[in-house]
């Protein structure tokens, strides 16, 4: 029987599996996964990373988390096989790591700790000018987008992003998202332009011999 990719709604329940798609779509090529989500491959890396999306969805109502699923077989059965979460932000994400994570608690590591603050603080910069210009009406902001290695190029992750992009549509808003370099073709193929073609990190010489990110702030106007 033909499968078939479908967009839904993630459960609590569906969390752990989902952050493992996440692990293992990323592997360590993303170095901004590799310190948000530290030891994500790692069996408590994960029960941590996965508790904290759940925590997350839990307490944002702004943010839909979803599910990129997958039909297979004489009964239909269900695999998940990515996952997104989209945001509609009206307002600006906190300047400083502390007031939107348990820093001490997620990075006990000091150094860990301070150059992820000063990742923090370069990567909310363009998405908080992109709230500051919209005047109050908010952004769909995509703020994580994985689909498995294994059930790419089946359009789950065309399907997840399209999901955001037409809600934005909808609402006359703009849709945002820090892209990395592989994604971007998916990207541009649902619209979205790179503004900013490489995002600026500043971390100092103390942690000038770490993986910087790389991403793309790519921006998409409303079609009506």
């Amino acid at each position: 029987m033909a499968s078939s990719v479908q967009v839904a709604l993630l459960s609590d329940e569906d969390m752990p599996a989902c952050f493992q798609v996440m692990s293992e779509s990323f592997g360590h090529d993303a170095p901004f996964v590799d310190i948000y989500f530290p030891g994500h491959d790692t069996p408590p890396g994960r029960a941590q990373g996965a508790e904290r999306l759940t925590a997350w969805k839990q307490t944002d109502s702004a943010s839909t988390f979803l599910k990129a699923v997958r039909r297979a077989g004489p009964e239909g059965q269900e695999r998940i096989i990515g996952l997104a979460v989209w945001t509609l932000m009206k307002e600006a994400p906190p300047a400083e790591l502390e007031k939107a994570e348990n820093a001490e608690e997620v990075w006990p590591d000091k150094a860990d700790r301070e150059f992820m603050t000063l990742l923090w603080k370069g990567y909310v910069g363009p998405r908080t000018q992109a709230v500051e210009k919209s005047r109050g009406k908010g952004v769909y902001v995509l703020e994580l987008l994985a689909v498995h290695p294994d059930y790419q190029r089946l359009g789950a992750g065309t399907a997840l992003v399209k999901w955001g992009t037409k809600k934005a549509d909808e609402q006359g808003l703009r849709a945002v998202v820090e892209g990395t370099p592989v994604a971007r073709r998916l990207y541009e193929q649902c619209g979205l332009r790179a503004e900013i073609e490489e995002m600026r990190f500043d971390v100092g010489d103390g942690f000038s011999s770490r993986r910087k990110p790389e991403l793309i702030f790519m921006t998409r106007d409303p079609v009506s």
